[in-house]
């Protein structure tokens, strides 16, 4: 439903996202100090919240290793959302995603009823996230999935 791309200083405030196909809310790319909250997620097709940048350092654009571009959602802030019945058609969902973002902050949500993971780091670029005051419940998947452990 709503997908950001170079945006910064973004509030997603007090909003219901109810039965969509997709994913509700995308961040792809640069976006800065970001900040969704008290929202409702419910019946949502994939996944609730999605962060995904771009780096460069190989043939396949915004692919590789590098991030010094900056083009990446970074200082994202997901405070006190409350989402239920998720990944209705996608399995590979989560309540929150993120894929080549870093120093986000995610506090005070609660979610339930999920297919797999309900928050997926997909790998450690840039550190910096904080997860805490979070309830994960009826997740059948792992409640946190790191795609990178070692």
């Amino acid at each position: 439903v709503l997908f950001l791309e170079g945006t910064e200083e973004v509030l997603i405030d007090s909003c219901v996202f109810e039965r969509l196909d997709g994913n509700a809310i995308m961040l792809s790319g640069f976006n800065r100090n970001t900040t969704i909250q008290r929202n409702e997620f419910v019946w949502i097709g994939s996944t609730a919240i999605a962060l995904w940048g771009d780096t460069k350092g190989t043939n396949v654009t915004g692919m590789g290793w590098d991030g010094t571009d900056g083009n990446q959602p970074r200082f994202i802030r997901i405070l006190y959302n409350f989402a239920h019945e998720l990944g209705i058609w996608e399995k590979q969902s989560s309540f929150y995603f993120q894929a080549k973002s870093c120093q986000n902050l995610i506090r005070g949500n609660i979610f339930f009823n999920g297919p797999r993971a309900g928050i997926n780091f997909n790998d450690g670029f840039g550190g910096g996230r904080h997860m805490g005051e979070t309830i994960i419940i009826l997740f059948p998947g792992k409640v946190l999935s790191e795609s990178n452990k070692r």
